[in-house]
């Protein structure tokens, strides 16, 4: 349990003083088959120079964007939903019908002009949402130079946040003698553990926030859930003929999805965290779409499935503790690319103590102190990330 202040004399549990029936102390948590703090301890660290930061991303522009209008066989302007990534003499093709244009003028950011039915393909009607992929370009013989396209990066920002973790004894309780050991150097050990534990907690839940309070600004980082959701990761939610049931088909469908993308030179590698429930219910799918043979003599049953093997990648389950213990957080697939995350540091771990030898307490008969840190978190490449919501029930997969 916890008990917010000071460590008094009185503040330890029944039987825990030496002068009473010895004890031991046994911690309960939530448990998982990754280590509580699997994501924030490994990651590796960036210095920062202000208490915003800011890193640029640019992608692979494939030429690809759709109709926002239906157009007849007969008209040639065709309005669409981006015509800056074409220019004249581009070759597009409708990907649902199979038809060859030339564009030959652009008209706006949102037009162009085409000569239909090139390459031995034939008119055909194009409907709202229809895919215009970019084939290539071809310009006549003596003609005059292209018009230039430029590509633009992207500005990603993020804040560092101020984590402290503290600890406090009187100096009676710190006299005491408790069969457990010092409860100073047991509050000061469990204070740099719940300091950790708010580290993952942020790294993966944190929403960016800037208030000023009492005159004193106070951030707060995103967090990787919340950058996948914002800059372009891929976030579904469990719908497998009903809201909330999922299927094999689904889980291998969203991992293609994920895996379509990755960054040059980076191994395409994926690392999921899940809650238990959630682990559970993969294994109930993999049960429902496969079959299990058991004969008289057998003493276990079972399937455990940590790995989906994927055309494009492996992707490898793992049930974090900080999902198994949250109702709604428990029902979530959280898929990332382990080479793209890191932290953010302004200020490395610092720890400050206050007692009487400093005569730094104020003349309080106590001693205390805290562990602090100043840092955010930066998610690069987040399309090579997803998470799936709400996956409440296993279903099997169609046949």
């Amino acid at each position: 349990m916890s008990i917010r202040g000071i460590f008094a004399s009185h503040s330890g549990i029944v039987g825990e003083r030496v002068g009473d029936i010895a004890s031991r102390v046994l911690m309960l948590g939530y448990t998982g088959t990754a280590p509580l703090l699997a994501l924030s301890s490994g990651m590796p660290k960036e210095g920062v120079v202000d208490t915003s930061y800011s890193w640029v991303e640019d992608s692979h522009i494939s030429g690809n964007t759709q109709a926002t209008g239906n157009v007849n066989t007969a008209v040639t302007t065709i309005p669409v939903e981006d015509a800056n990534i074409w220019t004249k003499n581009t070759i597009i093709m409708n990907q649902t019908t199979g038809e060859y244009m030339l564009i030959t003028a652009i008209n706006s950011d949102t037009s162009v002009e085409v000569l239909r039915a090139i390459g031995a393909t034939t008119a055909q009607n194009i409907t709202t949402g229809d895919r215009l992929q970019h084939i290539g370009s071809a310009y006549a013989e003596g003609s005059g130079k292209p018009d230039p396209v430029t590509q633009k990066g992207e500005n990603r920002t993020n804040y560092v946040q101020i984590f402290k973790n503290g600890w406090a004894v009187t100096g009676t309780a710190k006299a005491v003698k408790f069969h457990t050991g010092s409860q100073l150097a047991y509050n000061r050990q469990q204070a740099l553990g719940y300091h950790l534990e708010d580290l993952e907690k942020s790294f993966i839940f944190g929403r960016p926030t800037v208030r000023h309070i009492n005159g004193q600004q106070l951030r707060i980082s995103a967090g990787i859930r919340y950058q996948i959701a914002t800059y372009g990761g891929l976030v579904e939610s469990a719908n497998a003929g009903g809201a909330g049931q999922m299927n094999l088909d689904g889980i291998f469908s969203f991992m293609r999805r994920i895996f379509d993308r990755n960054v040059k030179g980076m191994p395409n590698e994926r690392i999921s965290f899940t809650g238990s429930g959630t682990l559970e219910l993969i294994q109930q799918m993999v049960r429902k779409d496969t079959q299990y043979n058991i004969t008289q003599g057998e003493d276990k049953y079972g399937i455990k499935v940590m790995k989906l093997t994927g055309f494009s990648g492996d992707l490898t389950l793992a049930s974090h503790p900080l999902f198994t213990e949250n109702s709604a957080w428990g029902k979530e697939l959280l898929v990332l690319h382990p080479g793209l995350i890191k932290k953010r540091v302004l200020r490395e771990s610092w720890e400050e103590t206050f007692n009487t030898t400093q005569s730094n307490t104020n003349g309080d008969d106590k001693e205390e102190g805290y562990i602090g840190i100043e840092l955010g978190w930066q998610a690069q490449a987040v399309e090579t990330m997803g998470y799936m919501t709400n996956i409440t029930t296993a279903v099997a997969s169609p046949v």
